[in-house]
């Protein structure tokens, strides 16, 4: 009644390693721009991502927050060296 699949796993794995160099051979034939193009544009896409989510964590203007954060956090140390 039971059907034994000793090759199954093995022909899984190997069709999955031919499948993703198989994408990655037509994904880098057929990208739009060099690798050193597009690692390029990425660090330019992640820098303004960065500075957007900064924007909106800490407001328009990171460096002031920033700022007062140390403000208070100076004027707490003296409070507690007072106590």
């Amino acid at each position: 009644m039971a059907e034994s699949h000793s090759g199954g796993n093995g022909a899984f794995v190997t069709g999955l390693l031919l499948g993703g160099l198989v994408g990655a051979l037509v994904g880098a034939w057929k990208a739009p721009r060099s690798g050193a193009e597009l690692r390029q544009v990425l660090l330019a896409r992640g820098g303004e991502a960065r500075r957007q989510a900064e924007a909106r964590v800490l407001g328009e203007r990171p460096a002031d927050a920033i700022a007062e954060g140390k403000a208070m956090a100076q004027q707490r140390q003296i409070e507690l060296k007072l106590d």
